[in-house]
């Protein structure tokens, strides 16, 4: 992917993207790597519960990835 298109939609060099062919296009959505998680105690009710390990990345909207399939094309 161009680098412009990355920093449009804030994406990492190398982050990995899913692509579908559509009528003569080519559709690109965000793949989320599986995450880490780690077991925890709430901290109200005391129970166990799983988080995520690690920095959260952020989400591409529908509406930015179709802004630049459209920009592209």
């Amino acid at each position: 992917m161009p680098a412009a298109a990355r920093r449009r939609l804030r994406l990492e060099q190398g982050e990995r993207l899913a692509v579908e062919f559509r009528d003569g296009g080519v559709l690109l959505r965000p793949m989320n790597a599986p995450r880490a998680y780690r077991m925890v105690n709430h901290p109200v009710s005391g129970l166990p519960v799983m988080v995520p390990v690690g920095p959260r990345g952020r989400l591409v909207t529908a509406a930015e990835i179709a802004k630049l399939n459209a920009e592209l094309l």
